[in-house]
């Protein structure tokens, strides 16, 4: 019998071959702090007098567009990270995107940069518990990362949060065109062992001069960031039609696509220091360098560590100035936002792990 609570749910992901169409063959289950994934409804109601009808209709009321968005939050993990960094950076088919050992010491690293989302989508599943002891196995299918976020606060666990777009929600009876029947619950498997990355194990790395050769950005002479006292964030937003209702597909939609520029910013909280670099990067309104970086224990045979690095190579600090808020030490905010310097990779993510495959 199945725990009859939130303790008892269950998460898994698989990517699709076609958009829309459930995927579970070798699905990865993930730990998860919770999800707000629902299905959404659009409803239109006739009009329609009738002589002495004095309420609406029922039979005139037609459903004329679902879709399915929420979040999906987690603890940022060391482990089984590479299949959500090709999800949130669109890196399908990079080379750098497969996890390569380095030499034979059983630690594998891989380099994520921005790519194109169209047409990799992928099916979620959430086996949630009810309170008579059964998992109802509730599957999302069209799932792409619209927006995610990675975060971490002062002596706190690391986040990784995830906006999903999704075109259904197969659960019951329910089901569409795409999907003749509703997915049946996934056979769980523990996820593979593994810390979470925390504070302790973050830094960030700002100047320097980026560079790319073979298509990985790399940087010489970045400065690791003194006094550094806030939560630490990168957020990335990437906009989509979401409104792809066409005809022939209705109620449910075509595939969403990127329509604007995609959105970095992140930010983080410093002690007010008298070398006042950040605020003369914020007066002259000059570009720098910025890599978040969250390194943990060593991995492997060999000097390799399990390390996540996130690497915007043209940032502009955004903001104000520090004030004096009262008797306290003096602490600045540093907003900032990500521009493309036509040269470098926009945003990097490299990623060292012991995993061999994902």
């Amino acid at each position: 019998m199945t725990l009859p609570a939130g303790l008892g749910a269950q998460w898994c992901a698989f990517d699709e071959a076609t958009y829309g169409v459930s995927l579970l063959t070798t699905p990865k289950f993930y730990a998860a702090d919770n999800d707000s994934l629902q299905l959404k409804k659009v409803t239109k109601q006739g009009t329609g007098i009738f002589a002495g009808g004095l309420a609406p209709r029922g039979a005139r009321r037609r459903a004329t567009e679902y879709s399915v968005q929420g979040a999906l939050p987690m603890d940022l993990p060391m482990r089984d990270m590479n299949p959500w960094l090709k999800r949130m950076f669109g890196s399908f088919g990079q080379a750098g995107a497969t996890l390569t050992e380095d030499a034979s010491t059983l630690a594998y690293s891989a380099t994520h940069y921005l790519g194109d989302l169209t047409g990799h989508s992928f099916t979620l599943q959430a086996g949630k518990p009810t309170v008579d002891g059964t998992t109802e196995p509730v599957t999302y299918v069209g799932c792409k990362v619209q927006a995610w976020e990675i975060s971490c606060a002062k002596g706190e666990i690391a986040k990784l949060n995830l906006t999903i777009e999704a075109r259904n929600e197969l659960s019951g009876s329910w089901k569409d065109a795409l999907n003749g029947s509703v997915p049946s619950l996934q056979s769980f498997t523990a996820p593979v062992a593994g810390e979470p990355f925390c504070w302790v194990d973050a830094g960030v790395y700002y100047g320097g001069t980026p560079s790319t050769t073979s298509g990985v950005t790399t940087v010489s002479g970045a400065t690791l960031a003194g006094n550094v006292v806030g939560p630490l964030s990168l957020k990335v937003t990437r906009p989509m039609d979401l409104t792809r209702f066409a005809p022939d597909k209705a109620p449910f939609r075509n595939e969403p696509l990127q329509n604007s520029w995609t959105q970095i910013q992140g930010s983080w909280v410093v002690e007010w220091l008298s070398a006042e670099t950040y605020l003369a990067a914020y007066q002259s309104d000059t570009p720098l360098t910025i890599e978040l970086r969250f390194t943990g224990p060593g991995i492997g045979s060999g000097s390799d560590k399990a390390m996540l690095g996130l690497l915007c190579s043209q940032v502009y600090l955004d903001g104000e100035s520090p004030k004096v808020p009262g008797p306290g030490l003096l602490t600045q905010t540093i907003p900032w936002s990500v521009t493309d310097d036509g040269t470098n990779n926009v945003i990097q993510a490299t990623y060292w792990t012991l995993d061999s495959t994902g």
